[in-house]
């Protein structure tokens, strides 16, 4: 492989995860993942540049052995050895053996990812050795990325015509993160091209990369203030003002260059500024106080949820579960459909605790220090890295109230930028033999480590994402058995079925449980089987622990409410307590009786059909929808 090719293909790697609404899916996520680790096995199989190259690396040693120290530390809570044992979860499951995870399967996905990401790091530094290489891919990243805002403009302006940009990421404040980024890497290269002539005699002549990158910086800026994102805003102006003061100590011989970027900047800021997309801006502005309220309950909860577990945590993944561990219905208008905490370090100390959060840092601090030091220089390559430095100030900015580094793709890029600007300002160590060196063996094994687990995890949920089912593999991920799960029960008349179907169904709820016992889905899919079977007390009791690992979630609330009325008459009273508890909830949060009529009507028990609208009767009576929604 060329090495041009392998920086075209890195490049269009990560992107291409961008595209696949930043791999937020599961399936598609350990996908990624997988490729991502296979990677840097090819490159290193097929790039006798890149084997040459691996084994000059600096500075990987310890990395190498922090990333260890990360895993180890994030694998920790798959056992149950820390302050207060297993998870209490794990008492539902007599006779296996507990974690302090809640949910292993989450767990194991996340360092699948840990690993992809590795893989994709040790390639970057790769690519990143050469300048030339370097090079290259920082000024393909800005076309792409400028790219890749010009389409969500278009998009946006013309055919969603939504009120805020999200383009593929699925959230606006998502792509703020990456747009503010990529802001700071169109001005680098601006300033890069046009610190090459004297004056700004590269924008008299017309200068094609010059332009192209001021025109990125430009449609990057617009794009920017269209997703209408507060703290992406903030965050993205801080990390500008961050370079343009750096780049000025640091080019500090070339003022007059320095002055014209500055000025470039200024305007593109402000021609951004004055366009019709800093009204969405403003208008979210103005109810800033509302939403840090939210984010305020949000960070309560999930910070008492931290203190209950503070050494190792309840295992990455496991937000989802522990939210609605934690949702009570004073916090579920806030906690409902949220998919992170909003804070990325209160989130980390709350899946990964303060073992594995100082590894992170550690970490972190192993690859960012030394770009910083590089960013200490006058010149090109300084100046790559003070922007990929700033660039790393927004995400970290941002991440204090938003989740964008928690979106595999965004991570993925990040991990590029990193690498590759790593290496660009790092030294040689002295040339050694490949097959020899520590360095190579290390990345293949971890290539292709990495490789095999991604494929034994990703093949099974991808099967599942396409209506298939190979939960019959062992390593089949919860997803996976889950899907399985559901396929049988929505089988025709699945009460009648061969007694070898549902014992088959019951060994996948096991299986499913062993993995993840605190999920209320899993405990509800639990009942079903066992109802099929015509066990209803073991039904009731899976129902009864669905409750109780999920009390108020918003999003099982329509099928759990089917199968507990259209099963009104033989359920416990505990689950029919539960049961009312969460139509309770429901109500609170959203009080319109209609759709709740009409999901009575859905309820093929005659007795439960009107015991649920008796219920909502009462709870009109009871809390009429006015006072509800007149509650600060």
């Amino acid at each position: 492989m060329s090495e041009r090719a392998a920086v075209i293909g890195l490049l269009a790697l990560v992107f291409l995860a961008v595209l696949a609404f930043g791999a937020s899916d599961v399936a598609v996520a350990a996908a990624f993942s997988t490729i991502y680790a296979a990677t840097l096995g090819v490159l290193l199989a097929t790039c006798g540049w890149a084997r040459r190259d691996l084994v000059r690396l600096p500075g990987l040693k310890l990395q190498a052995i922090l990333l260890g120290v990360l895993l180890l530390a994030v694998a920790w809570p798959l056992t149950p050895w820390g302050p207060g044992g297993a998870h209490p979860a794990w008492t539902y499951l007599p006779g296996r053996a507990g974690s302090l995870s809640v949910d292993r399967s989450a767990l194991l996905l996340n360092l699948l990812q840990l690993l992809g990401l590795a893989c994709l790091f040790v390639a970057a530094r790769v690519v990143g050795v050469s300048e030339q290489r370097a090079r290259l891919l920082l000024r393909l990243a800005v076309l792409a990325i400028g790219a890749y805002a010009v389409v969500g403009f278009v998009d946006q302006v013309t055919v969603r015509r939504s009120s805020r940009l999200a383009a593929t990421l699925l959230s606006p404040n998502t792509a703020a993160t990456v747009l503010g980024a990529g802001l700071l890497l169109a001005v680098a290269a601006a300033g890069n091209r046009l610190r090459r002539f004297p004056g700004l005699s590269a924008l008299r002549r017309g200068d094609v990369e010059a332009v192209a990158a001021l025109a990125a910086a430009a449609v990057l800026a617009t794009a920017l203030m269209l997703t209408a994102s507060r703290a992406g805003a903030v965050a993205a102006l801080a990390g500008l003002g961050l370079f343009l003061v750096w780049e000025a100590f640091a080019q500090k011989q070339r003022l007059k260059a320095t002055t014209g970027l500055l000025v470039t900047a200024v305007l593109l800021l402000v021609g951004a500024l004055v366009l019709r997309s800093a009204g969405g801006l403003a208008t979210r502005l103005e109810v800033a106080d509302q939403d840090v309220a939210a984010r305020a309950t949000i960070f309560a909860a999930h910070w008492q949820a931290f203190l209950a577990a503070p050494w190792f945590g309840y295992g990455l993944g496991s937000f989802a579960t522990v939210n609605q561990l934690v949702t009570t219905t004073d916090t579920l208008p806030a906690l409902y459909n949220v998919r992170a905490t909003h804070n990325l370090y209160l989130q980390w100390l709350e899946e990964g605790g303060v073992v594995g959060s100082l590894a992170m840092l550690a970490l972190f601090m192993a690859v960012v220090i030394p770009v910083a030091r590089g960013g200490l220089r006058a010149g090109t390559t300084g100046a790559w890295a003070r922007a990929v430095i700033c660039a790393a100030v927004v995400f970290l900015l941002h991440g204090a109230a938003d989740f964008a580094l928690q979106v595999p793709a965004v991570q993925a890029l990040a991990v590029l930028m990193l690498g590759v600007v790593g290496s660009m300002v790092a030294g040689r160590s002295p040339a050694a033999e490949p097959l020899r060196d520590w360095r190579f063996l290390g990345a293949a094994g971890l290539s292709g480590a990495a490789t095999l687990a991604g494929l034994l995890a990703a093949v099974p949920l991808l099967a599942a994402k396409l209506g298939g089912d190979l939960s019959v593999l062992p390593t089949a991920p919860a997803d996976a058995l889950a899907s399985a799960i559901e396929q049988g029960l929505a089988q025709p008349n699945v009460q009648a079925a061969d007694p070898r179907t549902l014992a088959r169904l019951a060994a996948l709820s096991d299986r499913e449980l062993a993995l993840r016992p605190a999920n209320g889905a899993a405990w509800l899919r639990r009942a079903a089987v066992e109802a099929a079977r015509g066990d209803q007390v073991a039904s009731n009791t899976a129902l009864e622990r669905s409750f109780a690992v999920a009390p108020l979630q918003a999003s099982l609330f329509r099928r759990r409410t089917l199968f507990a009325y259209d099963r009104w008459s033989q359920l416990s009273q505990s689950a029919r307590d539960q049961e009312i508890y969460h139509l309770k909830g429901e109500w609170l949060r959203w009080p319109h009786a209609k759709p709740l009529v009409a999901l009575a009507n859905e309820v093929t028990n005659p007795a439960g059909r009107v015991g649920l609208a008796l219920q909502v009767t009462v709870l009109k009576l009871r809390y009429p929808a006015s006072r509800v929604e007149a509650k600060p």
